[in-house]
């Protein structure tokens, strides 16, 4: 290729050199002091006439746009022959999920091998394959000469016949790749782990972000997922986006981190993920809390950082978005206070009062829950309660809750609320009894005058919020709460202890 004018801005120069070095687009944004460099890189390539990564840095060191970069240990390394072929294949200009089958027909090998030759030279060297593809000229893989086309030769897959489908601007539009997508999809898929948010994909594909939105939506239902985080992550499992290059983890990251880093693959709607990963790894609603906040320091979306626990090892192929990987914690317990023996918590009951209580609030599987002899059934309390008028919600911690269940009849229980992300219950009792502010050891009387939201029977509400006893139970008698609360309700104490019934 002739040299030429360089068409680059000094900053466009700056991100071109910079991605040539092997870093991220987040990094390169960061290096330049920039909210983003999708921008930036998407008008360079525009200038240089491609539409990859790979090849705009491959055009700019061909036409001397930019310095070749010093190849450091790799010189004098030995390569076997398909390995240089699959490197050289870098410069090839077509989107990172088609490369390694491109490459696979030119080498007459397996998509699955190159995949693999691609991963290990990443790991070896620990650039991006913007830096891969640099160390090639150097090093004498590249001259410039070849260009940025396949050979003709190389035959692309054959598409399926056109799918129609009833609505959408790319009707009839033929899909290829193992989620037959087309090509705008495989662009708007392509984008995600460049972007830190919708407007900058939607300006790098030249559409408008309800349009980039709709993309993904459309994938995602090809996909069968319904969060961006475990289309990410599934793309990567598949082979439709590269497994970025190693990237240093997030600092200092305890195991409780590490954990909900590994279950933000979950399958689940952003606003129930809190919830879901406190109940599948048996972390309490704070410490996720903590942790997604110290995972989310830096701004990233959270599909981002999918991507970035691929590049540390933290995620891998084989998390399942169905799946939360548990972490064993034991039970938490009030300094001095004694261990209480008592039947596990269901992990699953069979009882329509608690589909999965998150919290482990009942002590055994809740068949008695329900009315007993003598207790009629109380009123449904319907989706919202006024707290000081309809009823006083008493808070306490999940293992005070459970040793009150334990220690009292299941003709005595009252409605409890589970609430997983604030990891406490709330039991409903009477007004009119517990004066504002009470208080007895770890238990409160929530302060009364708003209005608190109530979840449907046997269902799950924002929050992780559930009953763990159902609503149509008669409330608890504030008196008998004041004279179980105060004491440790330790393996010794039983109801008759207290005195009274109800």
């Amino acid at each position: 290729m002739s040299s030429g004018a360089c068409p680059f801005t000094p900053r466009m120069v700056e991100g071109v050199v910079l991605l040539a070095n092997g870093l991220t687009v987040q990094e390169i944004a960061g290096e330049l002091g920039i909210r983003s460099a999708t921008k930036l890189l998407t008008d360079a390539r525009r200038k240089a006439g491609v539409t990859t990564n790979r090849a705009m840095v491959y055009v700019s060191l061909a036409r001397r746009w930019i310095p070749w970069p010093d190849p450091g240990p790799a010189v004098g390394q030995e390569r076997g022959e398909l390995e240089e072929l699959v490197w050289a294949g870098l410069r090839f200009d077509v989107l990172d999920n088609h490369l390694p089958g491109v490459l696979a027909s030119i080498a007459r090998t397996t998509t699955h091998q190159v995949r693999d030759i691609l991963g290990n030279l990443r790991k070896r060297h620990q650039v991006s394959h913007c830096g891969l593809l640099a160390l090639g000229f150097p090093l004498e893989l590249l001259s410039g000469r070849e260009g940025t086309h396949p050979p003709a030769t190389v035959r692309k897959p054959e598409p399926a016949a056109p799918t129609r489908t009833s609505t959408g601007p790319w009707s009839g539009s033929a899909r290829t790749g193992p989620w037959r997508l087309t090509g705008q999809q495989n662009r708007a898929l392509s984008l995600l782990p460049e972007c830190r948010s919708f407007a900058d994909a939607a300006a790098a594909m030249g559409v408008s972000t309800s349009t980039y939105r709709s993309h993904l939506k459309t994938i995602s239902n090809i996909a069968g997922v319904s969060c961006l985080r475990a289309l990410t992550h599934r793309a990567l499992q598949d082979g439709l986006l590269s497994a970025p290059g190693s990237h240093p983890p997030l600092g200092d990251l305890n195991p409780e981190v590490l954990t909900v880093w590994r279950s933000l693959v979950r399958n689940v709607r952003d606003p129930e993920l809190p919830a879901e990963i406190a109940a599948g790894t048996g972390l309490d609603g704070r410490t996720v809390h903590a942790a997604l906040d110290q995972l989310r320091a830096e701004g990233e979306p959270d599909w981002l950082l999918v991507v970035r626990g691929w590049a540390a090892g933290v995620i891998t192929a084989r998390d399942d978005i169905d799946r939360t990987p548990r972490a064993t914690r034991p039970p938490a317990r009030s300094p001095g206070e004694a261990p209480v023996l008592r039947p596990p918590a269901p992990t699953a009951p069979d009882s329509a009062a608690s589909p999965t209580d998150r919290l482990g609030l009942l002590p055994t599987h809740p068949t008695a829950a329900a009315p007993g002899p003598g207790r009629g059934a109380g009123t449904a309390l319907g989706q919202r309660v006024h707290l000081g008028r309809d009823v006083d919600a008493v808070c306490v911690p999940p293992d005070v809750c459970r040793r009150l269940l334990s220690v009292t009849s299941p003709r005595e229980w009252g409605p409890v609320l589970g609430r997983v992300d604030a990891g406490n219950a709330l039991l409903l009792t009477r007004t009119g009894v517990l004066r504002p502010g009470w208080r007895a050891g770890q238990a409160r009387l929530l302060q009364p005058g708003r209005t608190m939201p109530l979840p449907e029977q046997g269902r799950t509400a924002p929050g992780g919020v559930y009953w763990a006893v159902p609503s149509n139970t008669p409330l608890w008698h504030p008196e008998r709460l004041e004279q179980l609360l105060p004491h440790p309700l330790g393996a010794g104490y039983r109801t008759g202890d207290a005195g009274g019934g109800r």
